[in-house]
């Protein structure tokens, strides 16, 4: 077999494993396996009582020497009533270390001027990546509590994501973080703009649940508790600590590209997940991204670090390393990649 026709062979049979996840008859065979009918469906009217505060965070890496590399993090709200922004704050750019191994100072540091205690179980992963996105988390709950402690009753709270922690040392806090929510009567949710979540055995559950939804007939905008069906979620994470909502699949307004997976607090009642809908469905007609809350998008386009960040960052470090005693050489033998030479041919 020649090296055309092993790339071929490769391309078919990543095909088939997507089509194997993605049968033809999806809807049909996530009907049967949930029991899901058209009054499954709840229609959500789109109406806001009060103001929609959405938070999101970014990380990068900027430089990585292999025994630990420097990320760049931070974490923005954007708050809404209607097509008015009320604020928008962004938390200074942090730069740390993020080195694998055993703890994390800055971690530590930054947990700490959060939370004002240390986190309970230190940051040990292995993947400098894995470990700039709990920083990053650290300031996103960070941001949410600020905002659980300032909205009033009614409003809601928009995370990026899940209410899954990624890391054991966020567990109380998220918790914390919902009893303010309760405590406050603030409402609060997650949006998950692409999820793992699957059902029987490895099939994607949002496309199973808008394919049904289609075949049904349901009119937009609507959502669907795929939690109602017992043992329809495949479930990989067993530690108690990492799930804590209710799991749902929507799609917030006709025009939607797609359906979005939205967890809200197991606790809710019928009346408050209703609420949270018609709040998310009101600000998901924006032209942009239509179907997307917008003052998620909002916070992300803000929040964003972009390319010159990076090389600003980069800059600075280059200059203090200066100050230091340290030049060129000495920055090109730690964080020298020749893929950086690779790039210009």
């Amino acid at each position: 077999m020649d090296r055309r026709d092993l790339y071929q062979d490769a391309i078919r049979r990543v095909a088939g494993r997507i089509r194997e996840s993605a049968p033809e008859d999806l809807a049909g065979q996530f009907s049967v396996c949930s029991g899901f009918d058209a009054s499954s469906y709840h229609r959500c009217r789109p109406g806001s009582g009060g103001a929609v505060c959405a938070v999101d965070g970014s990380n990068t890496i900027v430089l990585d020497a292999g025994s630990f590399a420097v990320a760049a993090v931070r974490a923005s709200v954007s708050a809404y009533a209607g097509s008015t922004r009320l604020y928008h704050r962004t938390t200074p750019l942090q730069v740390v270390t993020v080195n694998p191994g055993a703890g994390n100072e800055d971690f530590d540091t930054l947990f700490h001027d959060c939370f004002h205690c240390p986190p309970k179980v230190h940051l040990d992963h292995d993947d400098p990546v894995r470990n700039t996105a709990v920083i990053r988390d650290t300031l996103e709950y960070w941001a949410a509590m600020e905002m659980a402690a300032e909205l009033d009753t009614g409003d809601l709270i928009v995370l990026d994501g899940t209410l899954q922690v990624r890391h054991a040392s966020h567990d109380e806090v998220i918790e914390n973080l919902l009893n303010l929510c309760n405590l406050r009567g603030v409402l609060i949710a997650a949006v998950t703009k692409r999820t793992s979540l699957t059902w029987g055995g490895g099939h994607p559950i949002v496309p199973a649940a808008e394919g049904l939804a289609r075949d049904l007939g349901v009119p937009e905008p609507w959502y669907l508790c795929v939690s109602a069906a017992e043992g329809l979620i495949d479930r990989r994470e067993t530690r108690p600590w990492k799930q804590r909502g209710e799991q749902y699949v929507a799609r917030l307004h006709p025009r939607a590209q797609r359906a979005f997976k939205v967890e809200i607090p197991k606790y809710y009642s019928p009346e408050m997940v209703e609420r949270v809908f018609s709040a998310l469905a009101f600000f998901a007609d924006d032209g942009r991204v239509t179907g997307y809350p917008y003052p998620l998008l909002d916070a992300h386009l803000t929040t964003k670090i972009g390319r010159d960040a990076v090389g600003q960052v980069r800059q600075d470090i280059i200059r203090g390393m200066d100050l230091l005693g340290m030049n060129l050489a000495d920055y090109t033998g730690i964080f020298g990649d020749y893929h950086d030479e690779f790039d210009r041919y």
